[in-house]
């Protein structure tokens, strides 16, 4: 990427004039008339320098002129010490052409194409199998999906995992038994009592009719989250199968005891957890012999590292944000290897256990999912008719669709309060983003197939069989389209996206790849209006090439979404 070149050429000048480097920040300037790219490096370490940043600004440029590139087509200082940088257009064309689809097993440039291989187990969304998917957990499932696109696409291998809490010894079985037999009301909906009329319960215990029962709801559950949310899951993971069943519970609990990380207090069995960064300790044996979730979790995740995953990443609900401290205990307890090589941002959660941005986190890597609402004309409003206060995401896909309801949900940071604006979903005008983007999509279709209808030979081979994309017209260079900035400016948007993708493998805000979207789709319509692709005289074969690269990054951009990139609109 360009922008990784530019940082090495930054770096490289400070440190020839004996600065000692941390950080160097290059940025896109909010203004393109400031440049393709810009840092503040001498704002940073002018002091360190003992020079005014402007002067170090000059140093700077002055030593970057020595060695400079063929890429850089002009250097200009700005304000108080900024360093403004323009590309060449023969580089940025060459970005646009050169570049193929953004695909793991393709080569690209940048530290987000590495093949890293490393392996990364993605575990989200995790309901308790007593009920339908409430709007809360699409918050998990459109977060989750879209991060293990974006680490998929950058070279990890990347396991989405569905934690399944159906471990017949748990509360939630229970009651759910209970209510299978008539002899309780929790969890009772009108979806669950026609799940229960379909199923025979003569003769079952509780636990056996809550297993029986919560096997119906996880299957209707999977179902609509692989059919109707377009989320699919490597491993449906089963507590009861995989660790109450296979004794992993109680082989867990035997090594806390063997290694000393445990203590009996008021009848009960403690864990050690105040000693590795809690705020108490935790108990895992209650005084009546039964046992906490924590035991299952700890369990549970100790074979996420067996199994050999070197990240683990975790997407829960707000009302488990209490669980990470001691999770984290837990982890530098039994070692588990902490993420030096992440940079997390505000957003991780993970960062509650007292680590700050760049200095690595404990695992495992925490997220959590902020409340939901939904809002009319700016007054909240209740949508559901058939679960009372639950508002369940199904009616929420039925009334809007699954494109809208995943762009609304992911636009918003993670760590935020959201409130879904139903009167703005169901705009069709450009006031709606998923509209303006796929809007924006449809429009580039348009116009290459009116140039293809103009000449039926213009576009070549129909696809370049290795990465699926068009094969891009001939033409004569893109020095006179860069002429028009709203052309320059589009190629530019193209050209971030591999940066766009590499700073969420890093950050994980992938929130941000909405803005980008919006941004890109504003740049092709800026594009669209200025300049003539089918014109009187026949094809502007230039033009066409770009557009054909607009339309393409547009529709990755929207895949990584989980969101259709429509034709016609």
């Amino acid at each position: 990427m360009m922008r990784d070149k530019i940082e090495i050429i930054v770096r490289e000048a400070l440190q020839a004039l004996g600065v000692e480097v941390g950080v160097v920040n290059i940025e896109h300037p909010a203004d393109s008339s400031h440049g393709d790219y810009a840092t503040n490096a001498a704002l940073m370490y002018g002091k360190a320098k003992g020079v005014s940043p402007r002067m170090l600004a000059g140093e700077l440029v002055e030593k970057i002129l020595e060695t400079s590139s063929d890429d850089i087509a002009k250097i200009e200082i700005a304000g108080p010490g900024f360093i403004n940088f323009f590309l060449s257009d023969t580089t940025l064309e060459s970005a646009i052409l050169r570049r193929t689809a953004l695909r793991k097993n393709e080569e690209n440039e940048g530290r987000s194409f590495v093949k890293t291989g490393e392996r990364v187990n993605v575990e989200f969304v995790s309901t308790n199998p007593t009920g339908e998917l409430h709007i809360g957990h699409g918050r998990s499932a459109f977060f989750g999906d879209t991060l293990a696109r974006v680490l998929a696409l950058t070279g990890a291998e990347v396991t989405r995992e569905f934690y399944i809490n159906d471990s017949r010894e748990s509360n939630q079985i229970r009651e759910l038994g209970k209510t299978a037999l008539g002899k309780g009301e929790q969890y009772k909906t009108p979806e669950l009592v026609e799940k229960m009329a379909k199923l025979d319960f003569t003769g079952l215990s509780e636990e056996e009719a809550g297993v029986l029962l919560a096997t119906a709801v996880q299957a209707g559950n999977r179902a609509f989250i692989e059919k109707e949310l377009g989320v699919n899951f490597d491993v449906w993971y089963s507590e009861d199968a995989e660790l109450r069943a296979s004794g992993a519970n109680t082989a867990m609990l035997a090594l806390l005891k063997e290694r000393n990380f445990t203590y009996e207090k008021d009848g009960a069995l403690w864990l050690k957890t105040s000693e590795y960064g809690d705020d108490e300790d935790r108990v895992i044996v209650r005084s009546d012999g039964t046992v906490p979730y924590f035991l299952a979790d700890i369990a549970y995740h100790q074979k996420k590292f067996d199994r050999g995953f070197q990240a683990v990443i975790n997407v829960w609900g707000a009302d488990h944000h209490g669980h990470i401290k001691r999770m984290q205990a837990v982890g530098r307890m039994l070692g588990w290897p902490a993420r030096h090589c992440l940079s997390l941002n505000k957003d991780s959660q993970a960062m509650a256990g007292g680590q700050k941005a760049g200095t690595g986190a404990d695992q495992p890597i925490v997220f959590i999912a902020q409340m939901v609402s939904l809002k009319e004309d700016g007054v909240s409003s209740k949508m559901s008719k058939r679960a009372g206060n639950v508002i369940l995401l199904r009616d929420l896909v039925a009334e809007f669709g699954i494109d809208i309801v995943r762009w609304f949900f992911i636009e918003k940071a993670l760590n935020t309060q959201m409130a879904f604006d139903m009167a703005l979903a169901r705009e069709k005008s450009e006031k709606n983003p998923v509209y303006y983007v796929q809007y924006a999509h449809a429009r580039l279709s348009s116009v290459i197939e009116k140039a293809k209808a103009r000449n039926a030979e213009i576009l070549g081979s129909p696809g370049l069989p290795e990465t699926g994309r068009t094969a891009l017209p001939e033409t004569k260079g893109f020095a006179e389209l860069f002429k028009t900035p709203s052309a320059r400016a589009l190629a530019m948007k193209i050209a971030e996206l591999p940066e766009v993708v590499a700073d969420i493998a890093e950050s994980y805000a992938v929130h941000s790849l909405t803005g980008y979207a919006v941004a890109l789709a504003t740049a092709t319509n800026a594009f669209y209006r200025d300049v003539r692709i089918v014109t009187d005289d026949g094809v502007d074969t230039t033009a066409l090439a770009l557009a054909l690269r607009a339309k393409e990054t547009l529709a990755e951009t929207l895949a990584l979404l989980g969101i259709s990139a429509p034709d016609r609109m």
